[in-house]
């Protein structure tokens, strides 16, 4: 008899990713949690056999539904979501931070994914999508890194539950090896009038990056947490890259001329990127070089520990069509 696993965010890098993977297994159904079952990504997950039903983050009930009858449950919030979200504005207190507001709504969202999972008696695993906790980690240096802590305070949310007890585990996703050119960054690599390539990034440039090809290797390390022994905490890292070897590697694989790394300041990128934009990424960075991405907690594992094999950055260059930059 077929296990289920449900997926909250199939329509998002991380869900896919899980939801591709266990739709190769003849073992498993796979069905998707989404809140809107008429988007066309959501349609065509549909047509490879996943079952897609509505729910929202927001509301426990509906994931209480959404959940039943699951062996496994893979939970993920997003942050950024929220930060593009234009209700958030409308919403949030007046004079709050939006990245405020978007931490208190990503934490009561991972807190509903919890309680919903605690209701399923059937349930062998729920694998929650978490970071590390920057203001722990750091002492309180970085204390307001919310898209970092709301995640965190979620997953000890999830572990203090008697219901999910034995049940539970988390995984920690690396940076993107896409994030650098999304959303406009000027971390996006650029052709100068010298016919050369250059980037402009936060923090020295010969220091190592946790990245990763979350698209393809998020999937494949879900499933092994699942089938290991309960409260594993994973740091999926692909490979540790450098701003400098970022741009060679790019260039190499592109046939494109190095031009160089421009180091910016945490006020020059938040200048950039105003908003709470600026902050978030170039804090998520500079933490990452003092304290590790993954924090200072001993519980996190690597994927070496579970005999995972992540892709490196210049395998992912060499087979990603970079036409959009380019």
């Amino acid at each position: 008899m077929s296990k289920l696993l449900v997926v909250l965010g199939i329509t998002g890098v991380q869900g896919s990713s899980v939801a591709g993977t266990y739709l190769q297994d003849a073992g498993w159904k796979v069905r998707g949690v989404t809140r809107n079952p008429e988007s066309e990504s959501a349609k065509e997950w549909a047509a490879k056999g996943v079952e897609i039903v509505k729910g929202d983050s927001n509301n426990v009930e509906s994931l209480k539904r959404a959940f039943v009858g699951a062996d496994v449950v893979f939970g993920v919030t997003d942050f950024w979501t929220i930060f593009k979200d234009p209700e958030s504005n409308k919403n949030k207190n007046p004079g709050q931070e939006l990245v405020k507001y978007c931490y208190e709504v990503e934490l009561q969202q991972g807190k509903n994914i919890a309680d919903a999972a605690a209701t399923i008696s059937g349930l062998s695993r729920y694998i929650f999508s978490s970071m590390a906790h920057a203001t722990k980690s750091s002492g309180g240096k970085y204390n307001t890194l919310f898209h970092m802590d709301s995640k965190a305070e979620a997953a000890s949310y999830a572990q203090s539950l008697p219901s999910l007890y034995g049940k539970f585990s988390q995984i920690q996703a690396p940076i993107y090896f896409q994030l650098p050119w999304q959303w406009g960054l000027p971390t996006t690599p650029k052709k100068q009038t010298d016919g050369t390539w250059r980037m402009k990034g936060i923090g020295p440039g010969d220091k190592g990056i946790p990245f990763g090809d979350v698209q393809n290797d998020f999937g494949p390390s879900i499933k092994s947490v699942a089938e290991a022994e309960p409260n594993v905490n994973l740091f999926a890292v692909g490979d540790y890259v450098s701003w400098t070897d970022y741009l060679k590697v790019f260039c190499d694989t592109q046939g494109l001329k190095y031009g160089g790394y421009d180091e910016l300041s945490y006020d020059e990128f938040c200048e950039l990127l105003p908003g709470g934009l600026g902050h978030e990424f170039s804090h998520n960075v500079l933490f990452s070089h003092e304290f590790g991405y993954e924090g200072t907690d001993p519980s996190v594992v690597k994927p070496e520990k579970l005999n995972l094999k992540m892709t490196s950055f210049r395998e992912y260059c060499e087979k990603t069509d970079f036409s959009t930059i380019l």
